[in-house]
């Protein structure tokens, strides 16, 4: 038998995929929330690992069903959750999709947290690749830190705008693997994760070294989009950014942890 008190816990499901996820994820433990946690592979995990959570849920949620699946299994074996969190990349708009549908179902409240955009001036928005085409690339070098999602369709119009094309891959397996089964030069690209520094070093190396022009890179927000920016700033280069997908205008979102502590709190227990 469940106990009373046990059962009475408000409990929160975080779909996480953006650096804010741990330290949002810890801040609610804080204030009194129980926190089930979802990432798509071992790796994402490991932020989570020493944070006193009900679960750590890993693998990518393919389907409506497996989503309707965790929420009606809460339901059954505990209260259910007070609320679903996505804190899924701004980029990933399948799962925000379905999980914006089966919330809405399921009668479950949601929230999805939406990074703010970054109103800098210095950047060339870009809403699909083939606008690269309308820019004077032919001979510059052009730095790729897009995620090897967007890679190939990246290589190939840059490339047809007669720019030299390199890149900037994460340190993960999936990453090298399709960047390996790309059309990429092998001496091309180069494998690390963002500097933990906020001076990228790292970065500011690789411009140097292949004497970059340009950096293409998404309208993500966040610490790394921040980087890009200053980085092309101090060395007088140019910044494209992918714009990032408006699809889901109608979610009623929140753009700061204080935001959303407003919103659950609004929640009917």
């Amino acid at each position: 038998m469940i106990d009373i008190r046990e059962k009475c816990q408000p409990r929160l499901w975080l779909l996480t995929g953006t650096g804010e996820g741990p330290v949002f994820a810890q801040s609610l433990l804080k204030e009194g929330w129980k926190i089930t946690v979802s990432v798509v592979s071992d790796r994402a995990s490991i932020p989570y690992e020493k944070l006193n959570l009900e679960k750590i849920l890993i693998g990518a949620l393919n389907t409506e069903e497996e989503i309707r699946g965790v929420i009606l299994n809460e339901r059954i074996h505990r209260n259910g959750f007070h609320c679903v969190i996505d804190l899924t990349h701004p980029f990933a708009t399948k799962i925000t999709r379905s999980i914006s549908v089966i919330c809405n179902e399921l009668g479950q409240p949601f929230i999805r947290y939406q990074r703010s955009i970054e109103n800098i001036s210095n950047a060339f928005l870009i809403q699909k690749f083939s606008d690269l085409e309308n820019f004077d690339l032919n001979k510059k070098s052009i730095l790729l830190a897009l995620g090897v999602r967007h890679l190939q369709e990246a290589l190939t119009f840059a490339r047809n705008s007669g720019a030299n094309v390199y890149a900037r891959v994460l340190a993960n397996p999936e990453s090298i693997r399709k960047t390996l089964s790309s059309s990429i030069q092998k001496t091309n690209y180069a494998v690390l994760n963002p500097s933990a520094s906020r001076n990228g070093k790292i970065e500011k190396a690789l411009v140097r070294q292949w004497n970059i022009d340009c950096i293409i890179c998404r309208q993500s927000g966040g610490r790394n989009e921040t980087l890009w920016h200053q980085i092309c700033l101090s060395m007088g280069i140019s910044l494209f950014l992918l714009e990032r997908p408006a699809e889901f205008k109608h979610i009623n979102s929140v753009d700061s942890y204080e935001k959303l502590v407003k919103r659950l709190k609004s929640i009917s227990m």
